[in-house]
């Protein structure tokens, strides 16, 4: 994947490149082969040049639902100290914002997974990348690099993780903001969201969007 990334890179040359979040364990890469590169948190309006989401969407904070033992889809909390899991309220409840329940039933619909099964809703990386895209100006362009999935290969249990030392992850997700954590991402519905090309050719898979 290191190599796959630094030859799309390299090969695309562009002459004004954007990483958004440091794009992780291969920032110091790209910065060497492309000096050019700025690492920024976000993008002015109006940019012309290429940005590079890498594991960015990734670490956008998302709604968890389980599907219980009826086979229902639930919210799933967790306790921010222990990281201890209760599943919450139905998808039909008050309460549930309703975009929740109409993502999942067009690009994950987890409930016919069984129970158990789990899905990390994908709203928040949708209005991310939107926002992405909406700030390119004529000739920019945006590209996702990020660890992913489509409605066709969906997990059963979910991605969600929390990342421990460098290339292992914790036993236990505990969201009290001592570590990342991180999904991965509906690449299919993020691409979808903004009328960006999903790429899944010879190099890694990818959301490409050109203003």
């Amino acid at each position: 994947m290191r190599e796959d990334v630094l030859d799309l890179l390299v090969a695309e040359d562009p002459a004004e490149l954007v990483l958004l979040g440091s794009v992780g364990a291969l920032t110091p890469d790209i910065v060497r082969a492309l000096p050019r590169a700025q690492i920024r948190f976000d993008l002015r309006a109006g940019y012309t040049g290429t940005v590079l989401a890498g594991d960015w969407l990734a670490h956008v904070p998302t709604h968890v639902v389980q599907v219980d033992r009826d086979g229902y889809p639930r919210m799933v909390h967790v306790d921010p100290l222990s990281g201890r899991e209760r599943l919450g309220a139905r998808l039909a409840e008050t309460g549930v914002p309703q975009q929740v329940g109409r993502w999942l039933q067009e690009w994950w619909p987890v409930a016919d997974q069984g129970a158990g099964a789990r899905a990390e809703v994908g709203t928040a990386r949708d209005a991310a990348w939107r926002d992405v895209v909406r700030n390119l100006g004529a000739g920019g362009r945006a590209i996702a690099l990020e660890p992913g999935h489509v409605r066709s290969a969906r997990p059963d249990r979910g991605t969600l993780r929390s990342l421990g030392a460098v290339g292992t992850e914790a036993a236990v997700i505990v969201p009290d903001g001592s570590r990342d954590i991180v999904a991965d991402v509906a690449l299919d519905a993020v691409a979808d969201a903004t009328g960006s090309v999903l790429v899944d050719d010879d190099g890694p898979t990818r959301v490409v969007h050109q203003a």
